[in-house]
């Protein structure tokens, strides 16, 4: 098992949040959950180190959201989780030209930084189109994929979600404030986090404390603005490489999901030809069932 490092950027927030200097300049900002212990390295810099026997797991959120995408306490015995915040959301600064491919190329240098030679991912609606071509274009990096309620892009909606409102990279900048109003607020953020299906509803309201959480979460997907959450609309509209991803992915869909509805994870299933496949719907569950599952799906993409 490689040896798990990371070298904490000079800020780290009271609230967990740490942030990597990318090569060209910008932060990323994630947060570690799970078995981690301070120390200090040769250099005399503040380190995290996790357990070395732990497994990590990259956790992609969709789109709008943060990091904050998870249960109120998303820690899973034995799996040290990464946590991040794409570009231009959260506390990640904004790429005014990111792309699937550009943000995978992120989320790898961020896996080197943290001294991960092999990393599971657990990717949940828009995330899985980051999560597909990070595994993709860094196949030696990516040991298995978990892909939750997945979101396939523009290319299949005809086919896998005809009712899917369609559109083109000149009208993101007009889509973005109809997902998040320019003058949210933590109620309505929450309203929005909520949605309007029941089964959606339920889910979370399963959770204790995790409409808060997803509230906070939209909030916190337009504190620099919109161009992260434009960015993202537009990544839908590319289609990953799908061919060349080699690692084991397991997609979970939910039956009365009509969000992410499981003809999209069956369109990506039938894709993924150089993959080990396994697709499972879940009876009953709605786009947010990953709250309700999540040690489950966090474990599976650990491969324990």
């Amino acid at each position: 098992m490689p040896e798990r490092r990371a070298t904490i950027a000079p800020s780290t927030d009271a609230d967990g949040v740490q942030r990597l200097d990318l090569a060209d300049g910008r932060r990323l900002a994630y947060e570690l959950v799970g078995p981690t212990a301070r120390n200090e390295n040769d250099s005399g810099e503040g380190a995290v180190s996790s357990d070395p026997a732990a497994p990590v797991v990259l956790v992609v959120h969709g789109t709008p959201d943060s990091r904050l995408a998870t249960p109120p306490d998303p820690a899973v015995p034995g799996v040290c989780q990464v946590l991040i915040d794409r570009p231009g959301f959260g506390d990640s600064d904004v790429d005014p030209g990111a792309t699937l491919a550009s943000v995978a190329d992120d989320l790898a240098e961020l896996c080197g930084h943290l001294g991960v030679e092999q990393v599971g991912v657990m990717a949940w609606s828009a995330g899985a189109l980051f999560g597909l071509t990070l595994a993709a274009r860094h196949s030696a990096l990516v040991s298995r994929l978990v892909l939750a309620a997945p979101l396939a892009p523009a290319e299949s909606w005809p086919v896998a979600a005809p009712d899917r409102f369609g559109f083109d990279e000149a009208d993101v900048a007009d889509i973005a404030p109809l997902l998040v109003p320019p003058d949210v607020d933590l109620d309505l953020a929450i309203t929005i986090a909520l949605g309007d299906e029941a089964p959606h509803r339920t889910e979370v309201e399963a959770v204790p404390g995790a409409a808060q959480r997803l509230g906070e979460s939209v909030l916190a997907s337009v504190r620099s603005g919109t161009v992260g959450l434009e960015r993202d609309l537009a990544a839908q509209l590319t289609t990953p490489d799908l061919a060349a991803v080699v690692a084991p992915c397991h997609l979970v869909l939910g039956e009365a999901d009509a969000v992410c509805p499981p003809a999209m994870g069956a369109w990506l299933a039938e894709g993924l030809v150089s993959a080990d496949v396994t697709v499972e719907t879940l009876p009953g569950a709605g786009h947010a069932f990953p709250l309700v599952r999540w040690a489950e799906l966090i474990t599976a993409a650990a491969g324990l």
